[in-house]
């Protein structure tokens, strides 16, 4: 297959023959046209032009193969993609998603222009054994993150052979983090159901008030427990003007206050209440306790009214 680089030098870009697979995908079927390649962090980026062809990812291929995960959309024609049991039809401007590490189909059933971006499962926002479960998936680009990440990878696939290296250095970060939020936004597991923003926020509060007497308890475990990044994470909670780990301890020095006007708690000492709550340092306690509420424990205790809201 002939290469030819190119100036910038940061992008390659590869002529198919009729006779020569294109490799933008594993186990491509043959085609006429050109793939130009760069990489932006730990995103391989691929802007295919080709005739019709399948993509066949066989059982025997996959066989103890990590694979990666591919975000793709096209720019001209259209995809269909087939996963487990699960098909989807891609047009123009929407995005889709598969894992080559289990037997998928791609098909471009006529001439196309397609924008692949692929990283490995440990690059996503989801862990590496929930991605290993990713299922097929597809995103509107009418609306939401959907619609500005297939406008980020359309501007992407017409410009990408106009940027040098110096360019995709903060280039990159910023189509990582456009990826790392589709899964964010919440991950489609093969044979369930993808959950929305807000329930993914609601289920990660609530599993982080039912550990808040866990000292132990970090953004990281919560991050594990919901099978996402710590970035993920914390994307999702600076949505709501807060970090993962503020509000886990905004959380506790609110349980704190109630529990010291609490009658039937009125034996416990502060530092004894703090341990209540998973704050286990008696000095972290009242420094916290009054940067939050403009008063210490004990005065607050004395005099509620103090204290502000």
């Amino acid at each position: 297959m002939p290469r030819a680089v190119i100036e910038p030098a940061a992008v390659e870009v590869v002529s198919t023959t009729a006779t020569s697979p294109a490799n933008g995908f594993e186990q491509c079927g043959h085609a006429c046209g050109c793939i130009a390649t760069a990489t932006l962090v730990d995103l391989h980026v691929s802007v295919i032009s080709a005739d019709p062809h399948t993509v066949v990812r066989q059982p025997r291929a996959t066989g103890g193969e990590r694979g990666h995960v591919y975000v793709t959309t096209p720019l001209r024609g259209f995809a269909m993609v087939s996963q487990d049991d699960r098909q989807v039809t891609v047009p123009p401007g929407e995005i889709v998603t598969f894992d080559t590490s289990r037997p998928y189909t791609l098909t471009m059933p006529e001439p196309f222009r397609m924008v692949a971006v692929r990283t490995q499962h440990q690059s996503l926002g989801p862990t590496p054994d929930s991605t290993r479960r990713l299922g097929t998936d597809s995103w509107s680009s009418l609306t939401g993150i959907g619609a500005l990440a297939g406008r980020t990878l359309a501007a992407l696939g017409q410009h990408l052979t106009e940027f040098d290296e110096a360019s995709f250095e903060p280039l990159g970060p910023t189509v990582v983090g456009l990826v790392n939020n589709l899964f964010a936004e919440g991950t489609h597991f093969a044979g369930g159901p993808r959950p929305d923003r807000r329930t993914l926020m609601a289920s990660i509060c609530r599993t982080a008030r039912e550990c808040l007497a866990d000292s132990e308890l970090n953004p990281a475990m919560l991050a594990r427990r919901h099978s996402i990044s710590l970035r993920s994470l914390q994307m999702l909670f600076a949505e709501h003007d807060t970090s993962p780990a503020r509000w886990i301890r905004d959380e506790r020095l609110h349980r704190v206050r109630a529990d010291l006007t609490d009658p039937r708690l009125a034996h416990l000492t502060v530092a004894m209440i703090g341990e209540r709550w998973g704050l286990v340092d008696a000095s972290q306690v009242s420094r916290l306790f009054r940067a939050k509420f403009g008063v210490s424990p004990s005065r607050y205790r004395k005099n509620p009214a103090a204290a502000r809201t």
